[in-house]
Protein backbone atom coordinates (compact mmCIF):
# COMPACT_ATOMS: atom_id res chain seq x y z
CA UNK A 1 0.00 0.00 0.00
CA UNK A 2 0.94 3.26 -1.40
CA UNK A 3 2.17 6.07 1.40
CA UNK A 4 0.73 9.47 1.19
CA UNK A 5 3.34 11.94 1.85
CA UNK A 6 2.10 15.18 3.92
CA UNK A 7 4.02 18.14 2.84
CA UNK A 8 4.05 20.69 5.83
CA UNK A 9 3.98 24.98 4.59
CA UNK A 10 7.28 26.41 6.10
CA UNK A 11 6.82 29.23 8.70
CA UNK A 12 5.26 32.79 7.31
CA UNK A 13 3.32 31.18 4.13
CA UNK A 14 0.28 32.31 3.38
CA UNK A 15 -1.95 30.42 1.25
CA UNK A 16 -2.72 33.24 -1.51
CA UNK A 17 -6.03 31.84 -2.33
CA UNK A 18 -7.21 32.24 1.29
CA UNK A 19 -9.94 35.53 2.01
CA UNK A 20 -8.20 38.76 2.62
CA UNK A 21 -8.27 40.56 5.53
CA UNK A 22 -9.76 43.98 4.48
CA UNK A 23 -6.76 46.42 4.75
CA UNK A 24 -9.05 49.16 6.53
CA UNK A 25 -12.34 49.00 8.38
CA UNK A 26 -15.29 50.85 6.83
CA UNK A 27 -15.39 52.80 10.32
CA UNK A 28 -11.84 53.85 9.73
CA UNK A 29 -13.03 55.04 6.16
CA UNK A 30 -15.68 56.88 7.21
CA UNK A 31 -14.10 58.56 10.14
CA UNK A 32 -11.17 59.39 8.14
CA UNK A 33 -13.36 61.18 5.51
CA UNK A 34 -15.46 63.10 8.44
CA UNK A 35 -11.70 64.39 9.80
CA UNK A 36 -10.97 65.50 6.19
CA UNK A 37 -14.23 67.26 5.27
CA UNK A 38 -13.65 68.79 9.37
CA UNK A 39 -10.14 70.06 8.24
CA UNK A 40 -11.30 71.78 5.12
CA UNK A 41 -14.42 73.61 6.58
CA UNK A 42 -12.19 75.02 9.03
CA UNK A 43 -9.76 76.15 6.41
CA UNK A 44 -12.70 77.64 4.17
CA UNK A 45 -14.17 78.92 7.55
CA UNK A 46 -10.75 80.65 8.45
CA UNK A 47 -10.09 81.82 5.02
CA UNK A 48 -13.00 84.09 5.58
CA UNK A 49 -12.45 85.65 8.79
CA UNK A 50 -9.04 86.31 7.66
CA UNK A 51 -10.67 88.28 4.23
CA UNK A 52 -12.95 89.65 6.43
CA UNK A 53 -10.03 91.14 9.07
CA UNK A 54 -8.14 92.35 5.99
CA UNK A 55 -11.19 93.61 3.91
CA UNK A 56 -13.24 95.15 6.39
CA UNK A 57 -11.77 98.93 5.85
CA UNK A 58 -13.49 99.18 3.13
CA UNK A 59 -16.92 99.46 5.34
CA UNK A 60 -15.72 102.26 7.07
CA UNK A 61 -13.68 104.12 5.08
CA UNK A 62 -14.92 105.52 1.26
CA UNK A 63 -11.72 107.62 0.38
CA UNK A 64 -11.29 109.47 -2.73
CA UNK A 65 -7.48 109.92 -4.48
CA UNK A 66 -8.97 112.71 -6.81
CA UNK A 67 -8.53 116.49 -5.80
CA UNK A 68 -11.04 118.06 -7.68
CA UNK A 69 -11.06 121.80 -6.06
CA UNK A 70 -8.69 123.85 -4.30
CA UNK A 71 -9.06 126.75 -1.61
CA UNK A 72 -8.00 128.78 -4.48
CA UNK A 73 -11.28 127.75 -6.00
CA UNK A 74 -12.73 129.47 -3.40
CA UNK A 75 -10.79 132.61 -3.61
CA UNK A 76 -8.48 131.68 -0.47
CA UNK A 77 -4.71 131.65 -0.57
CA UNK A 78 -3.41 128.68 1.17
CA UNK A 79 0.40 127.03 0.71
CA UNK A 80 0.17 123.01 -0.22
CA UNK A 81 2.28 120.89 2.54
CA UNK A 82 3.54 117.76 2.59
CA UNK A 83 4.88 116.48 5.70
CA UNK A 84 5.58 113.65 7.76
CA UNK A 85 8.43 112.34 5.86
CA UNK A 86 9.63 108.13 6.43
CA UNK A 87 13.51 107.14 7.07
CA UNK A 88 13.79 106.96 3.10
CA UNK A 89 12.31 110.73 2.76
CA UNK A 90 9.29 110.00 1.64
CA UNK A 91 6.52 112.49 2.64
CA UNK A 92 3.36 110.46 3.79
CA UNK A 93 1.04 113.07 3.73
CA UNK A 94 -0.43 116.05 2.02
CA UNK A 95 -2.37 118.80 3.31
CA UNK A 96 -3.53 122.70 2.93
CA UNK A 97 -2.35 125.89 5.52
CA UNK A 98 -4.68 128.34 5.34
CA UNK A 99 -3.55 131.32 6.56
CA UNK A 100 -5.42 133.68 8.51
CA UNK A 101 -5.94 137.79 7.41
CA UNK A 102 -3.02 139.44 10.00
CA UNK A 103 -5.61 141.46 12.15
CA UNK A 104 -8.04 138.79 11.94
CA UNK A 105 -9.58 138.34 14.93
CA UNK A 106 -7.50 134.61 15.73
CA UNK A 107 -4.66 135.30 13.72
CA UNK A 108 -2.43 133.71 15.98
CA UNK A 109 -4.41 130.79 16.52
CA UNK A 110 -4.86 127.56 14.76
CA UNK A 111 -7.68 125.20 13.80
CA UNK A 112 -6.53 121.34 13.20
CA UNK A 113 -9.30 120.03 11.33
CA UNK A 114 -9.71 116.31 10.95
CA UNK A 115 -12.37 115.72 8.21
CA UNK A 116 -14.62 112.51 7.63
CA UNK A 117 -13.76 109.42 6.27
CA UNK A 118 -14.94 109.91 2.87
CA UNK A 119 -13.58 111.53 -0.38
CA UNK A 120 -10.86 114.07 -0.01
CA UNK A 121 -9.45 117.24 1.28
CA UNK A 122 -11.57 118.51 -1.79
CA UNK A 123 -14.89 117.32 -0.32
CA UNK A 124 -13.74 119.72 2.85
CA UNK A 125 -14.04 123.01 0.74
CA UNK A 126 -17.01 124.04 2.34
CA UNK A 127 -16.26 123.58 5.52
CA UNK A 128 -12.68 124.97 5.21
CA UNK A 129 -14.05 128.43 3.47
CA UNK A 130 -16.50 128.66 6.66
CA UNK A 131 -13.78 128.11 9.00
CA UNK A 132 -11.89 130.84 7.12
CA UNK A 133 -14.58 133.32 8.00
CA UNK A 134 -14.12 133.00 12.02
CA UNK A 135 -10.60 134.75 10.97
CA UNK A 136 -8.32 131.92 12.29
CA UNK A 137 -5.77 129.82 10.55
CA UNK A 138 -6.84 126.50 8.96
CA UNK A 139 -4.55 123.20 8.27
CA UNK A 140 -6.27 120.64 7.15
CA UNK A 141 -4.79 117.12 5.72
CA UNK A 142 -5.46 113.91 4.20
CA UNK A 143 -5.00 111.00 5.83
CA UNK A 144 -3.20 108.55 4.23
CA UNK A 145 -5.13 106.50 1.78
CA UNK A 146 -7.07 109.85 0.51
CA UNK A 147 -6.34 112.37 -1.83
CA UNK A 148 -2.58 112.98 -2.31
CA UNK A 149 -1.19 111.23 0.70
CA UNK A 150 0.18 108.17 0.77
CA UNK A 151 -1.79 105.19 -1.27
CA UNK A 152 -2.20 102.75 1.60
CA UNK A 153 -5.53 101.27 3.04
CA UNK A 154 -6.35 103.90 6.01
CA UNK A 155 -7.25 102.66 9.16
CA UNK A 156 -7.76 103.62 12.56
CA UNK A 157 -4.57 103.43 14.01
CA UNK A 158 -3.00 104.60 11.07
CA UNK A 159 -6.08 108.02 11.27
CA UNK A 160 -4.57 108.22 14.52
CA UNK A 161 -0.89 108.20 13.75
CA UNK A 162 -1.53 110.77 10.90
CA UNK A 163 -3.07 113.25 13.19
CA UNK A 164 -0.44 113.21 15.41
CA UNK A 165 1.70 113.88 12.68
CA UNK A 166 0.01 117.03 12.01
CA UNK A 167 -0.08 117.85 15.35
CA UNK A 168 3.80 117.69 15.31
CA UNK A 169 4.17 119.77 11.83
CA UNK A 170 2.30 122.73 13.57
CA UNK A 171 4.09 123.00 16.58
CA UNK A 172 7.93 121.42 15.72
CA UNK A 173 7.94 122.81 12.33
CA UNK A 174 5.57 125.70 12.15
CA UNK A 175 6.72 126.52 15.91
CA UNK A 176 3.15 126.95 16.83
CA UNK A 177 2.13 126.53 20.46
CA UNK A 178 0.16 123.81 21.33
CA UNK A 179 -2.04 125.81 23.48
CA UNK A 180 -3.00 127.53 20.37
CA UNK A 181 -4.08 124.65 18.55
CA UNK A 182 -7.69 123.94 18.47
CA UNK A 183 -8.89 120.00 16.97
CA UNK A 184 -11.75 119.97 15.05
CA UNK A 185 -12.85 116.97 13.57
CA UNK A 186 -16.13 116.15 11.42
CA UNK A 187 -18.42 112.80 11.27
CA UNK A 188 -15.66 110.08 11.20
CA UNK A 189 -13.00 112.55 12.48
CA UNK A 190 -14.82 113.37 15.71
CA UNK A 191 -13.61 110.24 17.11
CA UNK A 192 -10.16 111.33 15.34
CA UNK A 193 -10.32 114.86 17.34
CA UNK A 194 -10.94 112.99 20.35
CA UNK A 195 -8.03 110.67 20.61
CA UNK A 196 -5.70 113.71 19.69
CA UNK A 197 -6.71 115.85 22.22
CA UNK A 198 -6.19 112.89 24.71
CA UNK A 199 -2.71 112.45 23.32
CA UNK A 200 -1.57 116.21 23.22
CA UNK A 201 -3.95 117.77 26.38
CA UNK A 202 -2.41 120.95 25.67
CA UNK A 203 -4.82 121.48 23.46
CA UNK A 204 -7.35 124.68 24.69
CA UNK A 205 -10.18 123.46 22.58
CA UNK A 206 -12.05 119.96 20.74
CA UNK A 207 -14.93 120.41 18.65
CA UNK A 208 -17.10 117.58 17.68
CA UNK A 209 -19.23 118.22 14.49
CA UNK A 210 -22.10 115.16 13.63
CA UNK A 211 -19.75 113.01 15.26
CA UNK A 212 -20.61 109.45 14.18
CA UNK A 213 -21.55 106.97 16.37
CA UNK A 214 -19.15 103.87 17.26
CA UNK A 215 -18.60 102.16 13.81
CA UNK A 216 -20.07 98.85 14.84
CA UNK A 217 -23.26 100.67 16.11
CA UNK A 218 -23.45 102.29 12.75
CA UNK A 219 -22.43 99.43 10.42
CA UNK A 220 -25.40 96.68 8.84
CA UNK A 221 -24.25 94.25 8.12
CA UNK A 222 -25.22 91.35 5.87
CA UNK A 223 -27.09 88.32 7.40
CA UNK A 224 -24.95 86.00 5.93
CA UNK A 225 -21.76 87.63 7.72
CA UNK A 226 -23.81 86.69 11.06
CA UNK A 227 -21.81 83.41 11.04
CA UNK A 228 -18.50 84.96 11.87
CA UNK A 229 -17.24 86.85 15.04
CA UNK A 230 -17.79 90.36 13.60
CA UNK A 231 -17.08 91.71 17.24
CA UNK A 232 -13.79 89.82 17.87
CA UNK A 233 -12.58 90.40 13.86
CA UNK A 234 -12.95 94.42 13.93
CA UNK A 235 -10.36 96.20 14.49
CA UNK A 236 -11.44 99.35 13.37
CA UNK A 237 -13.79 100.51 16.23
CA UNK A 238 -13.60 104.86 16.63
CA UNK A 239 -15.56 104.66 19.91
CA UNK A 240 -14.56 107.92 21.64
CA UNK A 241 -16.89 107.50 24.31
CA UNK A 242 -14.29 106.34 27.36
CA UNK A 243 -11.86 109.47 25.82
CA UNK A 244 -14.85 111.81 25.88
CA UNK A 245 -15.72 110.41 29.37
CA UNK A 246 -12.27 111.36 31.10
CA UNK A 247 -11.09 114.25 29.09
CA UNK A 248 -11.09 117.60 30.82
CA UNK A 249 -10.01 119.61 27.31
CA UNK A 250 -13.38 122.35 26.97
CA UNK A 251 -15.17 120.47 24.10
CA UNK A 252 -18.13 121.78 21.78
CA UNK A 253 -20.48 119.57 20.24
CA UNK A 254 -22.21 120.39 17.10
CA UNK A 255 -25.07 119.03 15.78
CA UNK A 256 -27.34 119.18 12.40
CA UNK A 257 -30.70 119.69 12.74
CA UNK A 258 -31.73 116.09 11.48
CA UNK A 259 -28.60 114.41 13.51
CA UNK A 260 -29.45 112.39 16.67
CA UNK A 261 -27.87 114.68 19.26
CA UNK A 262 -26.67 113.91 22.68
CA UNK A 263 -25.22 110.74 22.29
CA UNK A 264 -21.64 111.65 23.53
CA UNK A 265 -22.31 114.92 25.14
CA UNK A 266 -24.06 112.75 27.70
CA UNK A 267 -21.30 110.85 29.06
CA UNK A 268 -18.35 113.57 28.16
CA UNK A 269 -16.47 115.30 31.01
CA UNK A 270 -17.02 118.97 31.77
CA UNK A 271 -16.52 121.61 30.48
CA UNK A 272 -18.52 120.88 27.33
CA UNK A 273 -21.14 122.31 25.38
CA UNK A 274 -24.04 121.63 22.48
CA UNK A 275 -25.28 123.23 19.91
CA UNK A 276 -28.27 122.34 17.58
CA UNK A 277 -27.75 124.20 14.34
CA UNK A 278 -29.85 124.96 11.40
CA UNK A 279 -28.09 126.24 8.89
CA UNK A 280 -24.36 128.12 8.10
CA UNK A 281 -25.34 131.11 9.96
CA UNK A 282 -25.96 129.13 13.56
CA UNK A 283 -23.15 126.91 12.62
CA UNK A 284 -20.93 129.91 12.83
CA UNK A 285 -22.36 131.57 15.40
CA UNK A 286 -21.56 128.69 17.59
CA UNK A 287 -17.81 128.14 16.65
CA UNK A 288 -17.23 131.97 17.45
CA UNK A 289 -18.90 131.76 20.28
CA UNK A 290 -17.18 128.59 21.66
CA UNK A 291 -13.73 130.03 20.38
CA UNK A 292 -14.07 133.10 22.19
CA UNK A 293 -14.70 131.70 25.66
CA UNK A 294 -11.87 129.30 25.43
CA UNK A 295 -8.62 130.58 23.54
CA UNK A 296 -5.96 132.36 24.81
CA UNK A 297 -6.33 135.98 25.12
CA UNK A 298 -9.13 135.78 23.75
Amino acid sequence: MAKIKRHTPPPGWKNPLAPQQPLASARWLLGGVAATVGLEAVCVYTTFCLLFWQGQWQLVFKPSRTITATPATAGMKFDEISFDATETGILRLNGWWIPAQPNAPYATDTLLLLHDGSGSLSDSLPQLQALHTLGINVFAFDYRGFGKSLDVHPSEATTYEDADAAWRYLTDTRHLSPSRIVLDGVGLGAAIAAETARRHQQAPALILEDPLPPVLDSLHFDARTHILPIRLLFHDRFDPTETLARLRTPKLMVYSAHQAAGRYYAVAAEPKQQAIIANGQDHLNSLRSFLGKYLPGA
